[in-house]
């Protein structure tokens, strides 16, 4: 049942195709003209990405145990990847593709240390 990330792109991807707010599209392509797109992304990005981080620092300070909230904590990652995800499709980027360059950058820059 894994899927690979470019089959989790695609989902996305005609999820975004299918679905709109208020006459609004989930998906856009971004190019210069639209760059608020992106901006937005990112900032919806960041957003769920600090919701995870709150609920983790509510539990490094004791008010809940991790078990309590892991399927909390499990719901705000995936909310983060799926912006990922849609800024990904949206920007044009292959994640798969420059996974793999940035992986090879990385050692090449780590071998030599």
């Amino acid at each position: 049942m894994s899927k690979t990330l470019y089959e989790l792109c695609t989902i996305q991807r005609e999820f975004d195709e299918k679905h709109s707010i208020s006459g609004k599209g989930f998906y856009t392509e971004i190019d210069d003209k639209n760059l608020h797109e992106l901006e937005h992304l990112i900032v919806c990005l960041i957003g769920e990405l600090g919701e995870f981080s709150n609920i983790l620092k509510k539990v490094v300070r004791g008010d809940y145990a991790l078990s309590e909230v892991k399927s909390e904590l499990d719901e705000e990652l995936a909310d983060t990847f799926i912006y990922l995800l849609k800024i990904s499709n949206q920007f044009g980027v292959n994640l798969e593709d420059e996974f793999i360059k940035k992986v090879r950058k990385n050692t090449n820059r780590f071998e030599e240390n």
